[in-house]
Formats: C-alpha cells, sequence, structure tokens
C-alpha cells in the first residue's frame, strides 16, 4: 500500500497506527446518487479485528 493512505477506523484489521496496511483498497459509492462528499462512499476493503 502506498504510503499516505490513512484509516480511521480502529476495528478495520488493516489500520495500523492510522495508516492502511491492506495489499489493495476498494471504496464505492454508498447509495444510488451522485457522490458529493466522503460520507457517500464505502470502503470495501474493511475487516474485523478480532
Amino acid at each position: 500500500m502506498p504510503s499516505g493512505v490513512r484509516c480511521r477506523v480502529e476495528e478495520c484489521v488493516h489500520n495500523r497506527n492510522g495508516a492502511c496496511r491492506a495489499s489493495a483498497i476498494e471504496v464505492r459509492s454508498s447509495g444510488d446518487e451522485k457522490v458529493a462528499t466522503s460520507d457517500g462512499t464505502c470502503c470495501e476493503t474493511f475487516e474485523m479485528r478480532k
């Protein structure tokens, strides 16, 4: 993962001290409407930390 990809989801297994350490990420829109802000997106790479 390139440096600079930040993660604010503490429950994600890929979050390492605020940096995303996934080998790849997938982000999609969270609805049918046109995305205007980051609130309209979802990270499909999320995996729950155990």
